[in-house]
């Protein structure tokens, strides 16, 4: 910095008092007041400033309820900050060094950073014409760099056991397909080395790994199954990518399902490889995987890569939840993909009620013969109304008040 404003008062109150929140954060993520203001008043979304691959418009900033404007990036990246922890992330990635409001030396360095920032409005001077192109560079520098998630592992325990057998899911299951129980991560551990997590029996953590990108950095996914995702980070994550793939393995599958969450994939996987099922005397090829986030939209390299791993008959099914996202996200692979769509229903439209969200809550509600009764029941209908020749034209689209498909 080339000149000090008066920083003889330097508080937050004080900052403040001259320069509002949502100022702050527009200036510096180089966000318009317009579009601020906006996801204020509707609450909206936007596509995230933090990563270039988010094209889902995860990124939300919004009061709470004691007047902080808050950021939070929904995507499961990690990033819930005020406008203090903002500034502090951007200028660690301008000065190349963390910068962590906890610091009182740092803290001060963020409030002296905002004054000189706004030298115009703090003490009438000329802001310096570097600061701006200083922070659109470290914006656009940490949109295209990837968090490195380090893992600690612990060993499976009884709580472990006990929660994913609610799901009907067993740990040599988990162990295959790529599931580990976490007893402390860290985020980007070369200048932070204190863990941002430790283990506690109430509030577990399994980090999903989910393969490496071009660069070799790990693309890990961490769940916290207990934690309630209104108040607390349920996801941490450092991509957006297809679940499941490391386990998609042959080419020669008769089913392709894409769920919503790795906890449904997982539940599905384990119960068929107990249970599978048969085409005449031939046990089917079935693989399961899952979108990132409910509301991602599949591309069309994906698509053709999935159906690469197709037997030539093969089919491609989706299987979302039966709500607003899930419906949106089933009639986009329909219309797009040609993807049909089933439901697990809960008496909408008068279809059948299952008293479950998902597939993983049958386990609450059904023995392991009623769920495979229900998955003999939807592979009839399928070959039905999607395989049979005289029936090849029978999908007639998609209407959310009428024409829903259930899990029968």
């Amino acid at each position: 910095m080339r000149r000090n404003p008066n920083t003889s008062s330097l508080t937050k109150e004080y900052i403040e008092s001259k320069i509002s929140q949502e100022a702050i954060v527009s200036k510096y993520l180089g966000i318009p007041m317009e579009t601020i203001q906006n996801c204020i008043a509707k609450n909206a979304l936007i596509e995230s400033v933090f990563r270039d691959d988010d094209t889902n418009k995860s990124m939300g900033i919004q009061f709470n309820a004691k007047g902080r404007l808050k950021v939070r990036d929904f995507g499961g990246y990690g990033f819930f900050e005020d406008i203090y922890g903002v500034v502090a992330y951007v200028l660690s990635i301008a000065f190349e060094r963390k910068i962590e409001t906890s610091n009182k030396q740092d803290f001060y360095f963020v409030l002296k950073h905002i004054a000189y920032t706004f030298s115009d409005i703090i003490d009438g001077k000329e802001v310096d014409p570097n600061v701006q192109p200083l922070l659109a560079k470290a914006v656009a520098k940490g949109r295209t760099k990837k968090t490195i998630i380090d893992i600690a592992p612990r060993s499976w325990n009884k709580y472990d056991k006990d929660i994913w057998a609610r799901w009907g899911v067993d740990l040599n299951y988990l162990n295959t397909h790529f599931v580990i129980p976490v007893e402390q991560y860290y985020l980007n551990r070369t200048v932070d080395t204190e863990p941002k997590y430790y283990y506690k029996a109430k509030d577990p953590c399994y980090a999903y790994m989910l393969g490496t990108n071009r660069q070799g950095v790990r693309l890990v996914k961490l769940y916290f199954p207990k934690r309630n995702r209104r108040t607390e980070l349920k996801f941490v994550t450092n991509c957006n990518v297809l679940e499941g793939l490391l386990n998609l393995e042959l080419d020669n599958y008769d089913y392709i399902l894409i769920t919503k969450s790795s906890k449904d994939r997982l539940s599905i996987g384990n119960h068929l490889m107990h249970n599978p099922l048969y085409g005449g005397a031939r046990k089917l090829n079935i693989g399961v995987i899952n979108l990132p986030s409910e509301n991602y939209r599949l591309r069309q390299v994906e698509y053709d890569w999935l159906v690469k791993k197709l037997a030539n008959d093969g089919m491609i099914l989706s299987l979302l939840d039966f709500d607003r996202t899930g419906r949106d996200g089933a009639k986009y692979l329909e219309e797009e993909y040609n993807i049909p769509y089933l439901f697990i229903t809960r008496g909408e439209f008068g279809l059948p009620n299952f008293n479950c969200k998902d597939f993983a809550d049958l386990h609450d509600k059904f023995n392991k013969n009623q769920i495979n009764r229900f998955i003999e029941d939807t592979k009839k209908y399928v070959e039905l109304r999607f395989k049979s020749s005289q029936n090849s034209d029978a999908f007639d689209g998609f209407d959310v008040s009428g024409d829903m498909l259930p899990f029968y």
